[in-house]
């Protein structure tokens, strides 16, 4: 609906829409307070992001520090709306940083070597290889992907388990990446 910035002022109003056109060709909503198009603040905001990445830094780990749940909440909002975007994205990113990826697999494969213990008898072993292979079996019969979960995570940050069959289950992949390394803790 086209209004003016004075009617959106005195509706108190963020933003109007008049339809003409702004001064760079832009039809887009305005800023009822400057009057600026949109459309110019976000050309601008992206350019100066791009000049000033130390700040952009600075400003996101500030506001990360001040609104954690917010950030993470719209983060997964964003990721769910946009799975296949975001996979390709990190497809890239694996991509082009093999170096990172391999440094993450190393580190998760030692955890998993310490957090084996010695104790384990060769029925343990065979056991933990049943469970892996059970998830196996179930993504054959079902076509949807299951995972072996360490029930308390190996690299949790408040609490970390042991790789022995008393801490391993099969649960669907989709549930054991949004699990991550958390463990519920009451």
């Amino acid at each position: 609906m086209k209004t003016s910035r004075k009617e959106a002022l005195a509706a108190g109003e963020k933003s109007y829409y008049t339809g003409n056109p702004c001064v760079k060709g832009h039809v887009s909503t305005r800023r009822s307070k400057t009057g600026e198009c949109l459309e110019c603040r976000k050309i601008k905001l992206v350019e100066w992001r791009k000049n000033n990445p130390a700040k952009v830094a600075v400003h996101n780990q500030t506001q990360y520090e001040k609104f954690p749940e917010e950030i993470k909440t719209r983060s997964r909002a964003y990721y769910h709306a946009n799975v296949e975007e975001c996979r390709a994205k990190k497809r890239k990113h694996q991509k082009e940083n093999p170096h990172v990826y391999a440094a993450i697999n190393a580190k998760y494969k030692a955890s998993k070597l310490n957090q084996t213990p010695s104790w384990l008898t060769d029925d343990d072993f065979w056991l933990i290889e049943q469970i892996y292979e059970l998830a196996a079996l179930r993504t054959k019969l079902t076509g949807l992907a299951w995972q072996v979960d360490h029930i308390i995570p190996l690299q949790g940050k408040i609490v970390s388990g042991l790789h022995t069959p008393l801490n391993l289950q099969v649960i669907p992949a989709k549930l054991n990446r949004a699990k991550s390394n958390k463990y519920p803790v009451k």
